[in-house]
């Protein structure tokens, strides 16, 4: 597109969007600012205050750093967080050695519908939803460890959590397992296999957690698991986050060997990965003519939060046992019901004695 001129020096304008240049000693920047023109002008003031108190060398680090820096940057100095690192290649592939200043809020709505049309390599169906929005969840914390660094002046992610940039995801009614349906399972499972099984539905802790799990965080007396971290809940008190255990688990675990670091373990004493656990519990699924696109593994976290809402538990202690930062997530996202649960509530509201007029 055609470059056009403006009266102000420094400021010229490409379409609809306006760009200031100027220089780190000898050497010119551009930055691109956006279709308001006093914006454009403000940018320009601060740039050249900024050059003018000696901030030289974080002006041309902002201004140089790309996407693949940023990654090895957060691998060598950032907390390494699973949730961001697992995307890594995505979000190499799409920014790679673009810098990461120019990345606007426009370039996001695209690299999340891009994300979403991408297919799966299980099945070729589209990415879901909520996957999406881990991917941009992993990104708006890359971006942060950015300007924390002052390798960014301020992230591209808006603050508002109603811009439409996440996917509004579906809440309540989430499908879980019954008791019924958990015995089969249990039943189903190899030896190997139900430890597993039963402690992430005794525990509802997810998977990696469990798969992680060492016995160093193991405490038996008390009966609790102090997890160091999570995703979902920062622990401040040093020692962890607290997983109690049912006495039955606890009696589990006094029997499982202790030849490796891990609670559970493969035959070289290193841990089990998702893959090893994923296509064995699709396989009983499938046995037990249970529709394995409805039901997961993921699943059995939501079985424990249910299971304890139907037999009465408080809210309060479910989000406890989960981990929450705050109950909504826990009744919105993994708290489920069903039409039988619904029907025993409502018919509560049947007075005695009381008749029903006649036609």
């Amino acid at each position: 597109m055609k470059r056009e001129k403006t009266k102000h020096r420094g400021i010229y304008k490409v379409g609809e969007t306006y760009y200031v240049t100027y220089y780190v000693g000898s050497k010119k920047f551009e930055k691109a600012v956006g279709p308001n023109l006093s914006v454009a002008l403000k940018e320009k003031m601060d740039r050249e205050t900024k050059i003018r108190r000696g901030n030289h060398e974080i002006l041309e680090r902002q201004e140089k750093t790309t996407m693949d820096q940023l990654i090895d940057l957060y691998k060598k100095e950032g907390d390494k967080k699973r949730y961001i690192l697992q995307f890594e290649k995505v979000y190499r592939e799409h920014f790679g050695n673009r810098r990461i200043c120019t990345i606007n809020r426009s370039e996001l709505f695209k690299f999340r519908d891009k994300i979403k049309v991408t297919p799966r390599k299980r099945g070729g169906a589209e990415v879901t939803s909520s996957t999406v929005n881990r991917v941009l969840a992993g990104l708006r914390r890359l971006l942060n460890f950015a300007v924390a660094r002052q390798y960014l002046e301020e992230s591209p992610f808006p603050k508002d959590p109603k811009s439409g940039l996440f996917f509004s995801e579906k809440k309540g009614l989430r499908h879980y397992f019954t008791e019924e349906q958990m015995e089969k399972i249990l039943g189903a499972c190899p030896g190997w296999l139900h430890p597993i099984v039963l402690t992430l539905y005794l525990t509802g802790m997810r998977l990696g957690e469990v798969l992680g799990l060492r016995w160093e965080w193991v405490d038996l007396n008390d009966g609790v698991i102090y997890l160091a971290s999570s995703k979902t809940l920062k622990d401040s008190t040093g020692r962890g986050q607290r997983v109690v255990l049912q006495q039955e688990l606890v009696e589990l675990f006094k029997t499982l060997p202790r030849r490796s670091e891990w609670v559970f373990f493969r035959y070289d004493g290193g841990p089990y990965l998702r893959d090893h656990i994923y296509k064995p519990f699709k396989k009983i699924l499938e046995a037990l003519k249970l529709d394995h696109k409805l039901f997961s593994l993921k699943e059995l976290r939501h079985t424990t939060a249910t299971l304890m809402h139907l037999k009465g538990s408080p809210l309060t202690a479910i989000k406890d046992q989960l981990r929450h930062t705050s109950s909504k997530t826990t009744e919105s996202f993994y708290i489920g019901s069903d039409i039988e649960y619904q029907r025993q509530q409502i018919e509560k509201l049947i007075l005695d004695n009381q008749k029903l007029p006649e036609a």
